[in-house]
């Protein structure tokens, strides 16, 4: 029995132990152990339970390191200790408190291990149509924006080195979250129609948005760019929280003045914007579809472009959003 992410999510909040939380977490430590495939939300519910089990001794029971079915687990956890800090130069806190020196090598060094494995996979990718495919378009971008930064700033060889085993590091995490969003949907792909128009939502949205408008922390060299930090808008949902706003736009703003390019939102008082950008997919018989595909989705701050709003019309609904129209851009 394969346990859906929501679920999980929905027993993992839930206070207390109750009996069907127990029965899970027995069930899926077994498969752990026995070496089974789980899948990406099943192995962030219970291999941190895994890694803190003891024996008789009071010692850690199990090296996660020898149980692939919490392979990726092991490095995303690892990852969001490092995010920032991938050669652990800096101090590292975790629930146990400081980590020791010893282990911060351990840590590095599997970072580095991870590191040197991934970007060989990205590198022989080329522009495609599957996630990994995006993750790998988008990190290439990245790597070219990092060498245009250095070069502009003449920062050092092992600066830019430590720059990018970050963003590489960073593709992979979002690879992964991408990944275990749709691995239960079936499908990484969403369609809404509006006005004749076909809105595409699928893991080329989701991987844009994420790499050029998340972990400001990490991306000092994309510059101008806004990034989220509004908890209502949660990085682990963002196809989900772009097809509510799409569907809400269809259902209260009569879609009047839709252009085909651009929706503009308010939320909690911020302004926001996603981009469409025409997008042909080829079906077998020779048949081509033809969407209107979200770019991305991102937080407007440039006063600039604030001021451009001055006059504009705001929708208000009844779902949470304002939505506002105006001259583009």
């Amino acid at each position: 029995m394969t346990y859906s992410r929501n679920k999980l999510e929905s027993l993992r909040l839930t206070e207390g132990k109750p009996p069907e939380f127990v029965a899970i977490v027995q069930d899926l430590v077994t498969k752990v152990l026995s070496h089974e495939e789980i899948s990406l939300a099943e192995q962030q519910f219970v291999c941190g339970i895994v890694d803190m089990l003891r024996n008789d001794k009071n010692e850690l029971a199990y090296d996660l390191k020898d149980y692939p079915s919490c392979a990726d687990y092991l490095f995303r956890s690892k990852y969001l200790l490092y995010f920032n800090n991938v050669n652990g130069h800096k101090p590292v806190m975790n629930y146990n408190g400081q980590v020791s020196a010893n282990q911060k090598i351990k840590d590095v060094s599997f970072l580095q291990k991870t590191y040197e494995e991934w970007y060989p996979i990205i590198e022989s990718k080329l522009n495609g149509t599957s996630t990994i495919n995006y993750v790998a378009q988008e990190t290439k971008y990245q790597l070219k924006e990092l060498d245009k930064y250095c070069n502009s700033l003449s920062i050092g060889s092992n600066q830019k080195k430590y720059l990018t085993k970050s963003i590489v590091l960073h593709g992979k995490y979002i690879f992964l979250l991408v990944k275990e969003f749709y691995q239960e949907q079936g499908t990484d792909k969403i369609e809404i129609e509006i006005e004749g128009k076909t809105i595409l939502i699928d893991a080329f949205t989701y991987v844009h948005t994420m790499f050029r408008h998340y972990a400001a922390l990490i991306k000092e060299h994309q510059q101008g760019k806004s990034y989220h930090y509004d908890e209502n808008i949660g990085f682990k949902t963002i196809p989900d929280f772009l097809v509510t706003i799409i569907k809400c736009y269809k259902l209260n703003t009569g879609h009047l003045n839709f252009n085909n390019r651009n929706i503009f939102l308010k939320l909690n008082g911020k302004l926001y914007a996603i981009w469409l950008r025409p997008f042909k997919i080829s079906l077998p018989g020779n048949i081509h579809k033809e969407y209107l595909r979200v770019q991305t989705f991102y937080p407007i701050e440039l006063k600039s472009d604030l001021d451009k709003f001055a006059n504009a019309i705001e929708i208000e609904t009844d779902c949470g959003f304002i939505f506002v129209e105006k001259n583009a851009i």
